[in-house]
């Protein structure tokens, strides 16, 4: 399966390659040096921003939670974000990375895990809302575009999943952790025992307008995704409108989901916006330039977090076997002397 992944990876990066240089690669260079280190800069505290929203859907999901919670949620959420994108091969997913992480910083890791699921379900209720509007906006663009039908097709089969997963507790709890367990066992054995999980679903789960009010902090979210659409292309010099932005990005999205099985969307980003842009009458290498300038965002974003991530990891290892070695050490002489 890794080799696959890996073969679907390679010629994802290959198709970008060839976009780049289809749509002239100095044009593509040109358009990224154009906008400057204050332009990337400020696409870099827009997201950001926008992560705020987000990880406060995760703060209303846990139940109980302190203010002093919050800033490891955010942290959480770089590194969930972080690891989803750039460590595509490890045999645990971002998610679960993002779980592990506040685990470290003293969340209960079944309450991590289960949270972090909850969070995953509600993100994705928006995404279809959003998605929606994105359908919307197509349909007063290009009302007589082929992808009306298919689009409103797999846009109807995702609400139907989330209506399950959010308003049938009981199903979408057991769907969830079959997806845990499905998923392989780096997951499973990351995310902790399953009966101690379910609990903590139960509790989630007790608070229905919590969950209610992650779903509307992810649509927030999704809807400054869409600001950072167009702050990108007009930094580019292509400037759109905030409807065609909203119709790009929520469109994108789709096709991002639908291809979840290629390692880091290599290459479906490129050909996504490429496609989606000249939908709205943007340039395709604008639309190149931009997916490539969103890459390099969440990689300076996200690097950081992962690195913090792994730091703590080691950190938490050498302590425990500093305990652990002196009990060793000192029931050697008790065994013999028995």
């Amino acid at each position: 399966m890794k080799r696959l992944s890996l073969l679907v990876m390679l010629a994802g990066i290959l198709l970008g390659i060839v976009m780049v240089f289809a749509f002239g690669a100095h044009h593509v260079v040109e358009a990224l040096l154009s906008i400057g280190w204050r332009g990337f800069a400020l696409l870099i505290v827009g997201q950001l921003v926008i992560t705020l929203p987000l990880s406060l859907a995760w703060f209303a999901i846990l139940p109980r939670a302190k203010p002093r919670t919050f800033p490891v949620l955010f942290w959480g959420r770089l590194v969930r974000e972080g690891g989803g994108r750039f460590l595509p091969f490890l045999p645990v997913g971002g998610f679960v990375m993002g779980a592990r992480a506040v685990s470290l910083a003293g969340v209960p890791m079944p309450l991590a895990a289960a949270s972090t699921l909850v969070d995953v379900a509600a993100e994705f209720s928006a995404e279809v809302l959003f998605a929606a509007v994105g359908l919307g906006v197509l349909l007063i663009w290009q009302p007589h575009s082929n992808l009306i039908i298919p689009l409103s097709c797999g846009i109807g089969v995702a609400a139907l999943a989330a209506t399950i997963v959010i308003a049938f507790p009981g199903r979408g709890t057991r769907l969830l952790q079959r997806l845990v367990t499905r998923i392989g066992k780096g997951e499973s054995q990351t995310l902790g025992p399953l009966d101690r999980m379910a609990e903590q679903f139960d509790r989630i789960y007790d608070r229905k307008l919590a969950v209610a009010a992650a779903v509307l902090c992810h649509f927030g979210g999704w809807l400054g995704s869409a600001g950072m659409t167009w702050l990108a292309y007009n930094l580019l010099g292509a400037h759109i409108s905030g409807a065609q932005a909203l119709g790009i990005e929520a469109l994108l999205r789709v096709a991002m989901s639908l291809t979840f099985f290629v390692p880091g969307a290599a290459g479906v980003q490129e050909a996504a916006y490429a496609g989606l842009g000249a939908i709205f009458g943007v340039a395709a290498g604008i639309s190149v330039a931009v997916s490539l300038l969103m890459r390099a965002r969440d990689l300076v974003i996200g690097l950081p977090a992962l690195l913090l991530w792994q730091w703590l990891e080691f950190r938490g290892l050498r302590q425990h076997r500093q305990r652990v070695a002196p009990g060793h050490g000192a029931s050697s002489p008790s065994g013999a002397g028995e």
